[in-house]
């Protein structure tokens, strides 16, 4: 179960890379559900040695700086007085990079710094989940500095792509 959960998520962040969606507030509760459901998986494993600890928080670190390296090259576009999130094959790309940097990183914190991780197998998802949080969360807010503007205005951006849902 945890793994169809776990592919939905998956293929929605994918989705989300690549298709226009609108800037909104609710854009930080896909990273937030991906914490929260983290959060909830690891309640059911035995402690955690502070190897997992170690790769979870610098995944998720380099994922942020990664995210940070995503919003940078990610286009806002205006639709009718809307803003949107433009798709991006950068943000693909950079996403695919950050494949080979997690297992560098969990080569390395084994071989070389001796850690014996206990999230292996059937539960590595937990870290993988952690990175894309990070990623989101890193591309959402390195868009919200290139336009602090644009935060503000957020609360009518929503109301304008309502008012655009309503007239299609």
């Amino acid at each position: 179960m945890i793994f169809v959960i776990g592919s939905l998520f998956l293929a929605s962040v994918l989705i989300n890379l690549l298709r226009e969606i609108p800037l909104t507030g609710k854009l930080y509760r896909q990273p937030l559900a991906l914490l929260l459901f983290t959060g909830y998986s690891l309640s059911f494993l035995p402690a955690l040695p502070a190897a997992d600890w170690c790769i979870m928080a610098a995944s998720f670190f380099l994922s942020f700086g990664l995210g940070l390296m995503q919003g940078r090259y990610t286009p806002l576009v205006n639709h009718d007085g809307a803003w949107y999130l433009s798709g991006s094959i950068m943000a693909v790309l950079i996403w695919f990079l950050s494949i080979p940097i997690r297992y560098a990183l969990k080569y390395v914190s084994i071989h070389f710094l001796s850690l014996t991780p206990l999230l292996s197998g059937s539960s590595s998802f937990v870290i993988y989940f952690i990175s894309m949080a990070g990623f989101l969360l890193g591309r959402y807010t390195m868009l919200f500095f290139r336009y602090p503007a644009l935060v503000k205005k957020t609360g009518q951006n929503e109301q304008r792509i309502k008012k655009l849902e309503e007239i299609r």
